[in-house]
């Protein structure tokens, strides 16, 4: 009796006990499937990083950083419908996200809804002070509706969290070109460049201040890298062309002067 007790006490543990090391393992193969996705993303390899995370959230139903990761990967592929989804998923499973609520209001913004990536924006930093982009999410909604200083306020509490971020320094740049400020956007958009060489926005951008100020040599250097970098970097292009416009007018009015 007290050993087919013993054996049935066993045999009825025994399930419990594996269920425990299946999901532990679990957990781990997961976690290693989102770093290596992760690796992947940070590479630009987009398809190979959003199979990863899709693998992770196979292993792992629940894992709300890899729901999140994979909103991010989606959101690059221009695909928002799917990466609203993942975000969802991502607060459904941990509404304290912060990060999660910061990419749905970086998608909401790209998409003009002001309002709604301003909300999440604010739930954001709510949840995580630390996170500078929610500051500099809010500068950008800001100075889209001129609001140069709320935008500078902003970035002001962003910069006291990341004070080397060039992505901070490339939007107060970008919030003093708007204002007029034509001193303090260059010193930013240096400062900006000299911490990210080879960002081809903040170059084109650098570019666009230094030709409104007669540096046209310097400025046009600049946008020629910056398509070097990105050729469908925006500003340089139109940066360029409106050069090589303003060129070919002078010529043609000093070809009828002649």
């Amino acid at each position: 009796m007290v050993r087919a007790n013993g054996d049935h006490l066993v045999q009825r543990l025994a399930p419990s006990g594996a269920a425990v090391l299946n999901t532990r393992a679990q957990a781990e193969s997961a976690e290693s499937l989102k770093d290596k996705g992760s690796e992947y993303f940070h590479a630009g390899k987009l398809n190979v990083a959003g199979s990863y995370y899709r693998q992770a959230i196979l292993a792992q139903p629940d894992f709300a950083e890899a729901h999140n990761n994979l909103g991010a990967v989606l959101r690059k592929r221009g695909k928002p419908q799917s990466a609203i989804a993942a975000f969802q998923n991502a607060l459904i499973l941990n509404p304290k996200s912060g990060f999660a609520y910061g990419n749905l209001a970086n998608l909401h913004e790209r998409y003009g809804n002001l309002e709604q990536a301003e909300t999440y924006y604010l739930k954001a930093i709510a949840l995580s002070p630390n996170l500078h982009q929610g500051f500099v999410g809010l500068a950008r909604i800001a100075a889209r509706r001129q609001q140069w200083d709320d935008a500078l306020a902003a970035l002001t509490r962003a910069s006291a969290v990341a004070p080397q971020d060039a992505g901070i320094l490339h939007q107060t740049g970008v919030v003093f070109l708007g204002k007029g400020d034509m001193s303090a956007a260059l010193v930013n958009l240096r400062n900006a460049a000299g911490l990210a060489p080879k960002n081809a926005a903040i170059k084109a951008c650098l570019a666009d201040v230094l030709c409104r100020q007669g540096k046209r040599e310097e400025g046009l250097a600049l946008a020629h890298e910056a398509l070097t970098l990105d050729p469908n970097e925006a500003v340089a292009k139109e940066l360029l062309d409106k050069m090589d416009s303003a060129s070919s007018n002078a010529d043609q009015n000093s070809a009828d002067s002649e």
